[in-house]
């Protein structure tokens, strides 16, 4: 958490060189404009498919939101395409940010699995199936889409979610991208988020201790294709070229959005 917050310190802190001219009323001016996103999410591809054949000259990747937050605070860029959720937190607690009206897509989220390993998906699916039938995961979201979106992150604490330390099952070795709150936040040593609090409940399941493998977003499919991890959980999109190097569970999260996060002083609704 205190090195989010010191990111957060870093935007506030940003010269802001605000464009001149008209105001953003509307996403279809995107379509001319210098754009961002996280490097191999779901927002390049929208942002990629906004732009068409300027993707080239006008989209810049960052490995991460809060660098391309960066660049939108100090006028580089018009827009950061991202999902709605992180886009929230930073309007929360970033001054001077707005996410558009419109949202761009409408999406799912799924857990990724190297292609072939169907045990550990039916495995995942029953423990997810129930989950939902219990009210499990239900209280997970409440909790950060309530709790943490709200302000009040302080009181969720890494070593409050049990990893099943010690497990006879042995290791679920879990990909993410600790820095896509609310699903998931490295905090000091530890980590929390939806996806984190879920992929613990599943270990537990399992019978395994939960190990989180922090890694940037676009070396998530790698690392579950040759084995490095079991599974990745960090907010992924289920899209027809994914599915073509690997396999997913069952969607846990839907209705999640793509959206424009851009200046409040540039955005006229």
């Amino acid at each position: 958490m205190k090195k989010f917050l010191a990111l957060l310190f870093v935007l506030a802190l940003c010269s802001c060189a605000f464009a001149e001219g008209e105001k953003l009323r509307d996403t279809d001016q995107l379509k001319t404009e210098r754009l961002a996103a996280q490097r191999g999410t779901v927002g390049q591809f929208v942002a990629e498919d906004l732009l068409g054949d300027n993707k080239a000259t006008l989209l810049t990747t960052y490995e991460k939101y809060v660098d391309a937050v960066a660049a939108l605070r100090q006028g580089k860029i018009r827009a950061v395409i991202m999902d709605e959720m992180p886009a929230k937190r930073f309007v929360n607690e970033v001054d001077g940010l707005a996410i558009m009206d419109k949202a761009l897509t409408e999406e799912s989220y799924a857990i990724g699995f190297r292609k072939g390993n169907d045990d550990l998906v039916v495995s995942v699916n029953n423990i997810l199936t129930e989950m939902k039938a219990e009210g499990v995961l239900d209280a997970i979201l409440e909790k950060y889409y309530g709790t943490f979106l709200a302000g009040d992150s302080s009181s969720i604490k890494p070593e409050d979610i049990d990893f099943n330390k010690g497990a006879e099952g042995g290791k679920l070795y879990v990909g993410t991208e600790a820095g896509f709150a609310p699903y998931e936040l490295k905090v000091g040593n530890g980590f929390i988020g939806i996806d984190v609090e879920m992929c613990a409940y599943i270990a537990k399941k399992l019978g395994r201790e939960l190990v989180i493998i922090n890694m940037n977003f676009d070396a998530l499919p790698t690392a579950v294709s040759t084995g490095k991890v079991d599974m990745i959980c960090a907010g992924i999109t289920v899209t027809e070229e994914r599915k073509e190097n690997m396999d997913f569970s069952q969607n846990y999260v839907t209705g999640v959005k793509q959206v424009a996060l851009v200046r409040a002083d540039d955005y006229e609704k």
